[in-house]
């Protein structure tokens, strides 16, 4: 029995440090040699307005990608047939529809022409493909194919850099890692393969679960950028490069929770009790101490590192680097408990939640930037992020409460 203890947690250890492995070599080609590349090659304001692009296809690709993702995982652990065509159907008319829609603000960032409008929306249908395509792995538990299909996409980001060298289309740089990353699931995978573009006779039933997640992740996404869309609407182009740079070690730490997120869900599917108090205080313990952890981690090195990589940015990002992670390490630790909330209290209970949060955000962080400016914009993120973590943990215990005893 103990050597049966042991051998479980050793693949649990395992599997978390290659789902960690996969994202965070992603996360280290874009953030150590794609963006500060873009940087000095475009300058201070044409790279704020280049991550303000971004945080658009972040926004509509993530969105949709991670609502499809989580609907599959889902529906996987109900008594529901359906079909791949069910979930590509739904992504490929919804990321062509958003696509479409983005030009317009592509436009109005500087991105004209019927090549930049073609590029953004083949950025945005790929990049929502890809956000989607690692529930292939998620099921099976085959976090071994989950870290080689983020080493395609890392891989593809490299190989774009260079095409993107030859082009100056820097959207092509992301458009070859997301199409890499689709092509190694077609070959590796099964979601492409039988029945791709055939509904099932549970489409409604698919399409009414992502309903409330496409919503709920919406939400948080529009949070997540809100650096690069209300500062560069608010203050311009040089502020979404100080504050996205000053935030960026936590940020990458926020990025982080995809990988345990998935490790959590595919181990969540398996879990047949309810919400306990032991399991919530064992949760919420155990991602306190790892944000205490991250946040002493990412301000010490921060300031060499990003020293290093941002040098003309040095003497702007300083006084924002703390609070900045700050508040990126609150999101980071609410994130994942909300995950964990999901198994227990569902998408639509979810999707009011962050509904709220949204609500809460926006007021506080538009109040404080029009206020104060970037140093209102850095404090009141802080702020908002603080008050969402209290109503996590809050809601976790108050949930255990309306829990019925025989489901505990």
């Amino acid at each position: 029995m103990k050597t049966d203890f042991i051998k479980n947690n050793k693949q649990k250890i395992k599997d978390l440090a290659m789902s960690i492995t996969a994202t965070a070599v992603m996360n280290i080609v874009i953030q150590f040699l794609m963006y500060p590349y873009l940087e000095r090659v475009q300058g201070k304001e044409a790279y704020g307005a280049t991550l303000s692009v971004l945080s658009i296809v972040a926004i509509i690709s993530c969105t949709l990608g991670t609502a499809a993702n989580y609907s599959r995982i889902v529906m996987s652990t109900k008594s529901v047939s359906f079909k791949n065509g069910d979930y590509n159907i739904i992504l490929l008319l919804l990321s062509l529809i958003c696509g479409a829609g983005g030009i317009f603000y592509v436009r109005y960032l500087g991105e004209r022409g019927a090549t930049a409008a073609l590029l953004f929306v083949l950025l945005i249908v790929f990049t929502a493909l890809r956000y989607y395509s690692d529930v292939e792995y998620k099921i099976n538990g085959n976090f071994f194919r989950y870290m080689l299909f983020y080493i395609a996409v890392s891989v593809g980001y490299i190989a774009g850099m260079f095409v993107y060298s030859l082009t100056g289309e820097w959207m092509l740089a992301f458009i070859v890692g997301e199409a890499l990353s689709i092509i190694f699931v077609i070959f590796k995978g099964t979601i492409y393969r039988r029945d791709l573009l055939r509904p099932s006779g549970s489409f409604p039933l698919v399409a009414k679960s992502m309903g409330f997640l496409l919503l709920s992740v919406l939400i948080e996404n529009l949070t997540l950028n809100a650096d690069r869309l209300l500062l560069m609407v608010i203050e311009g182009g040089a502020a979404v490069t100080i504050y996205y740079t000053a935030s960026l070690l936590g940020k990458i730490v926020a990025m982080l929770s995809v990988p345990l997120n998935s490790l959590i869900i595919s181990y969540l599917v398996k879990y047949e009790g309810g919400l306990t108090k032991k399991l919530w205080s064992y949760a919420t313990l155990g991602i306190c101490a790892l944000g205490v952890l991250a946040f002493g981690g990412c301000t010490l090195v921060s300031p060499l590192v990003l020293g290093i990589l941002y040098p003309d940015l040095r003497g702007d990002i300083a006084p924002y680097i703390a609070p900045a992670i700050l508040g990126q390490i609150f999101y980071f630790i609410s994130g994942i408990l909300l995950v964990v909330l999901l198994k227990f209290r569902g998408e639509k209970k979810q999707f009011l939640f962050n509904l709220g949060y949204a609500v809460e955000f926006l007021a506080i962080v538009l109040a404080g930037t029009l206020l104060f400016g970037l140093d209102g914009f850095v404090y009141s993120c802080l702020a908002a992020n603080a008050i969402r973590f209290i109503a996590v943990i809050i809601w976790g215990f108050v949930s255990i409460l309306r829990t019925p005893a025989e489901a505990k």
